[in-house]
């Protein structure tokens, strides 16, 4: 075993036990602190009140997981790195004591955009051919990566919602991400992959249903942060011909299918609110994971079924590797139309090409309801036979004793 290997290991083993031993200490401090989410009757889905400290958990364990990894020091730039993560960490900090503005938070994500960019060296500057576009200006590439960053930071926060959906569907992005770089023989991006993944894996036995603790604005800021990075540097693998020879010509597209539950939440959420009339970025319960819900199923089942189609959605656009990028594109666009709720619209759909779908979901109601009630006439009757069965059998053993 080298000691490379050994390095990660023991930077995943760290990480791993940080979150899982601070997070029964973190919830403590919250009940002595009165750091709690508290339910409000109304937005929130939780009744009781939950501890809001599970970031800072996720953050120390990637932090010093990273850190003893053996590959923190071979990341250019990595002080401007750990500066964008504190950065943010202390502005979810505080947004989850006393609340802060969109508008600070927004200005927080530009300074950090700018670190990355001009601190790190990341930015995307090909798009492979998306749409016909190769090598973009580098202007360009200073406002794409810009966008993608405060995108992807905003879209992790907005899925946060029900026990143990942001912390899956980190780790199922984690390990796809993970597992591109690994390929590519990117075993710095790889690590911190796999380092996020453990820490996540920890803190989410404490927040699966039901959560002792959230993650709060801390944990999901950084989170976000640490899968835009990841994105960002995933869409230039295209370049590299370990990449290529596995997964084909589709580093631009991959990193949408990876998030697609969280970039697919986001524009939904908007375009419902925008078509409204109300901003966007008021809350409300208008999430990918509500419409799960108001179907009936509780939040175990509504954050199994979502990753199930992160997954789903992902291996789907591994799948078309060998189509023109643009139609890769377009199957993983179609891929989450058709998993992912939709608020009705494919119902609507299919009831407009003679398909009521609606109509046969009743009509089965109907029928199990029925069934239910023959079940209990039946069971009442039986009953009452059993009932006089036992009448008769006692009025002959009374007759016999006579």
């Amino acid at each position: 075993m080298n000691v490379q290997l050994i390095q990660v290991l023991t930077g995943a083993i760290v990480a791993f036990g940080i979150a899982y031993f601070s997070v029964p200490i973190l919830r403590r401090v919250a009940y002595h602190s009165d750091f709690y989410d508290k339910p409000d009757n109304d937005r929130k889905l939780h009744d009781r009140y939950v501890p809001t400290l599970g970031g800072v958990a996720i953050f120390l364990a990637f932090f010093v997981g990273f850190s003893i990894s053996g590959f923190a020091e071979h990341m250019e730039g990595y002080p401007y790195f750990s500066a964008a993560m504190i950065l943010l960490f202390f502005t979810g900090l505080k947004d989850d004591i006393v609340d802060l503005s969109a508008k600070t938070k927004l200005v927080m994500e530009l300074v950090v955009a700018g670190l990355l960019i001009f601190g790190c060296g990341m930015y995307i500057d090909n798009f492979y051919g998306v749409f016909g576009v190769h090598e973009i200006p580098y202007w360009v590439s200073v406002a794409l990566t810009t966008f993608t960053l405060i995108v992807v930071v905003n879209s992790y926060n907005l899925i946060d919602g029900i026990d143990g959906l942001a912390a899956g569907t980190g780790i199922i992005a984690s390990f796809f991400f993970g597992l591109g770089f690994y390929v590519a023989g990117e075993l710095a991006l790889a690590t911190i992959s796999f380092v996020l993944l453990v820490s996540l894996a920890a803190y989410l036995k404490y927040n699966f249903n039901p959560a002792e603790i959230f993650m709060g604005d801390t944990g999901s800021l950084v989170v976000g942060f640490l899968l835009a990075v990841l994105a960002i540097n995933f869409v230039g693998l295209n370049g590299n011909a370990a990449y290529t020879e596995v997964f084909g010509a589709t580093s631009p597209i991959l990193p949408v299918a990876i998030l697609a539950l969280p970039l697919f939440d986001t524009f939904t959420v908007f375009y419902k609110r925008i078509r409204r009339g109300k901003s966007p970025f008021n809350p409300g319960r208008d999430h990918v994971h509500h419409s799960i819900l108001s179907a009936g199923f509780g939040h175990k089942v509504t954050s199994i079924l979502l990753y199930g189609c992160s997954i789903f959605i992902t291996l789907i656009a591994i799948s078309v590797k060998q189509l023109d990028i643009n139609l890769v594109f377009l199957t993983t666009l179609l891929s989450m139309f058709l998993f992912l709720p939709t608020n009705g619209f494919k119902r609507r759909l299919l009831k407009g090409i003679g398909f009521d779908i609606e109509a046969h979901l009743d009509t089965h109601k109907t029928l199990q309801e029925l069934r239910k009630e023959t079940q209990e006439i039946s069971s009442s009757s039986n009953e009452g036979k059993n009932s006089s069965d036992e009448s008769i059998n006692r009025e002959k053993r009374e007759y016999s004793s006579t």
